[in-house]
């Protein structure tokens, strides 16, 4: 079976390209949106984190103070 090859010219590189382009655009923003998502999630852990310490903290306060 004879292989046909195809001759690329100057539209189908050019639309090669600006789909290539499109496509790093694309996850260039996928990547600053995950990288953003993680930024939050981290600090919220670290805001819960605060919050369940400082809540330990006050309630072995409060259990010492009851018992003096």
């Amino acid at each position: 079976m004879p292989v046909m090859l195809e001759r690329w010219n100057d539209d189908k590189m050019d639309a090669l390209e600006a789909k290539v382009e499109r496509i790093e655009v694309e996850l260039r923003d996928l990547r600053q949106d995950t990288k953003a998502g993680f930024e939050r999630m981290q600090r919220t852990m670290v805001q819960a984190a605060v919050g369940l310490s400082g809540s330990i903290l006050v309630a072995f306060a409060t259990a010492m103070a009851t018992q003096l």
